[in-house]
């Protein structure tokens, strides 16, 4: 079993400095190595005039731009295995640290394995494109590149200090101890607006997995379907729902402060100190208020999970739901109104939602107890009668869903909630029927979440 566990650490000036120092070095060093493989990727698609050979490595090479790799140029691309000896872009690249080392000295105060998983993050990002999960890779900026990661077997823990190599012995705040019986695997030390914090993977390989209920051991009465709103943050099939922060006075009033503060920090002088203690400000409210939907969100994970067998969510397209309204050209070669300013307000609601990552944490809980998550297509699931299946856009009208064929009523959401849980029973290979009839309508009771 893997668990993750996170710590605020204490630094001194000295080690705040040479993490900065660190931090600007990996930034420019990923950024050049990225650069690389995009220049080696659009020489390779140059035309080419026959196979010709660099002597120095032996790699193929084209006369005009002499790229020794389609993937990158940095590296010797052999090595000495006889079974498989051409090198990878990671393991290239890789091998260029050394001579990166006497080119430019001071990257040796860098520990050696955090230059080798700065390599492995940007192989990373490369493998997620591929695989069509995130989209290319581009260069990072100094507010986007703000951690730095060891291999294990690399930092030390004792009591309330942590050891990093190259740093040294840093305090830290021990808000939960670690589990006995797990070892310390990999550590990533990330830059916050509100201090430096330390990520600690931990692993004890004595407790296995649970492992994932198959349709023999689910009872379909205890199979939730889950509608995710930003009225009520989730629906559930049962007919409870559960509020969404986002919607509290809470969460208003610090969106007024976040409003009132971005624009303070915005009439600052640029490039001025008071303008830095403004945006500093700004970022440390952004963090407060991502903390509390997080805190919020595993308790509404714990929630759902407790007494499920299974869980059903909407497999939603997101960003396509937050995408711009497409323009809409007129006779006079203007455009006219395309309703983008009032979609503006719905996307912001969707964001402060944070559907994804609720569905991620869910997903995690979930795992521990070996509960299955499936995800159906939401197709008509807020149209369609549970009772006699009649599909029409006249069934709902805003929060009531009246069935026009049948009469039956609800709740839009818990009626979403149920043909979102009749889905999931079909996609986990159990009928459907073995449920009691749809009989009334389900009186919506929302659940309280500490």
């Amino acid at each position: 079993m893997q668990l993750g566990y996170s710590y605020k650490l204490k630094p001194s000036q000295r080690q705040q400095a040479v993490m900065n120092r660190w931090l600007d070095m990996l930034r420019a060093q990923y950024n050049y190595l990225l650069r690389d493989r995009n220049d080696s990727y659009d020489q390779a698609k140059a035309p080419r005039l026959g196979n010709y050979c660099d002597f120095k490595s032996g790699g193929e090479a084209c006369p005009l731009t002499c790229s020794v790799s389609k993937n990158h140029s940095v590296g010797y691309p052999w090595k000495k295995s006889q079974k498989n000896p051409r090198r990878n872009a990671y393991e290239a690249q890789s091998s260029n640290l050394p001579i990166l080392k006497k080119e430019r000295p001071w990257y040796k105060s860098i520990h050696s394995t955090v230059l080798q998983q700065t390599l492995r993050q940007l192989d990373v990002a490369f493998a997620k494109f591929f695989k069509g999960e995130t989209g290319y890779p581009k260069p990072k900026r100094r507010s986007r590149f703000r951690s730095f990661k060891y291999a294990p077997g690399q930092v030390k823990l004792n009591g309330n200090k942590i050891y990093l190599p190259g740093i040294g012995w840093i305090g830290f705040h021990n808000s939960r101890p670690i589990p006995d019986g797990f070892a310390l695997k990999s550590v990533t030390v990330r830059r916050k607006a509100r201090g430096w914090f330390a990520s600690l993977q931990i692993e004890d390989k004595s407790v296995p997995p649970a492992p994932v209920k198959n349709n023999t051991e689910i009872d379909p009465l205890k199979v939730c379907g889950c509608d995710l709103g930003i009225n009520k943050l989730v629906s559930l099939s049962n007919g409870k729902t559960i509020a969404n922060p986002a919607k509290q006075k809470a969460f208003r009033r610090r969106e007024r402060r976040l409003k009132l503060r971005q624009k303070t920090a915005s009439r600052k002088r640029k490039g001025s100190s008071n303008r830095k203690k403004s945006y500093s400000k700004v970022a440390s409210l952004h963090e407060r208020i991502t903390n509390n939907r997080s805190a919020y969100h595993w308790d509404v994970a714990n929630q759902l999970v407790d007494g499920a067998d299974a869980l059903v969510f909407e497999d939603l397209n997101i960003k396509g739901m937050k995408s711009r309204c497409k323009p809409k050209p007129n006779e006079k070669g203007g455009y006219d109104r395309n309703g983008q300013s009032a979609k503006r307000g719905l996307n912001r609601s969707i964001s402060n939602a944070a559907w994804g990552e609720l569905v991620k944490k869910v997903e995690v809980v979930a795992a521990k107890s070996g509960i299955p998550v499936v995800k159906i297509n939401p197709k008509y699931t807020s149209q369609k009668c549970p009772k006699c299946h009649h599909i029409s856009k006249s069934n709902r009208k805003k929060e009531k869903f009246v069935c026009t064929e049948c009469g039956y009523h609800d709740d839009a959401d818990v009626n979403g909630a149920v043909n979102i849980k009749l889905r999931g029973l079909k996609k986990l290979g159990i009928d459907p029927t073995q449920l009691p009839p749809v009989r009334g309508k389900v009186t919506p009771t929302e659940i309280t979440v500490s």
